[in-house]
């Protein structure tokens, strides 16, 4: 591997470091519902909040216990057996905009990944997800089913961005203009 590619390996690496939160890298990759609380061994106490401020699963007695009471904690709920959150709660960490809402025991809400899709795969490029072209209730409004989706089209998006600035400054003329110019002769 050359040193500029290793360089560039390098350089969005440390984009995607400084524009996602850790937080929000960690809430991504978790997987909820899936064991049970070691502090609080209760029947049915799962691990469906996470503490934005630790970084970690708890359980709804460790978010109302002295360690969680100041931190900020999320809530994630099941619809469609995947992680999803309520919209409001997200709003206040993240830019929730063109991430399409689902409605989950009347509650709005935003998946974590992309929910499973349902029926036919028969549909328009234009009136699906960005970046994986999941159906879209609303096309017009929304441009993403879920919270990884737009991290991921985002820091694309800006990736892409940093490679044009770079080629831009960097680029040279190739082909050098003519010595003299050749005018038309006089008749």
């Amino acid at each position: 591997m050359s040193s500029s590619s290793s360089n560039q390996v390098a350089k969005a690496k440390k984009v995607k470091k400084a524009l996602q939160p850790e937080w929000l890298k960690s809430l991504l990759k978790r997987t909820f519902f899936e064991s049970s609380c070691a502090t609080h061994p209760v029947l049915k106490n799962e691990l469906n909040q996470y503490c934005v401020t630790c970084t970690e699963l708890i359980c709804q007695n460790c978010a109302s216990g002295p360690k969680h009471v100041l931190h900020k904690v999320i809530t994630i709920y099941k619809h469609s057996y995947k992680a999803v959150v309520r919209i409001d709660a997200m709003r206040e960490h993240i830019d929730c905009s063109q991430i399409q809402p689902y409605k989950s025991n009347k509650l709005s809400v935003i998946a974590l990944e992309p929910l499973p899709h349902h029926g036919s795969v028969k549909w328009r490029r234009a009136s699906s997800c960005k970046t994986c072209r999941r159906k879209l209730a609303n096309p017009n409004l929304y441009r993403y089913c879920s919270i990884s989706c737009k991290v991921q089209a985002v820091l694309t998006f800006i990736l892409l961005k940093e490679d044009q600035k770079e080629e831009a400054g960097t680029s040279k003329r190739v082909n050098k203009r003519k010595g003299t110019p050749a005018r038309a002769p006089f008749f």
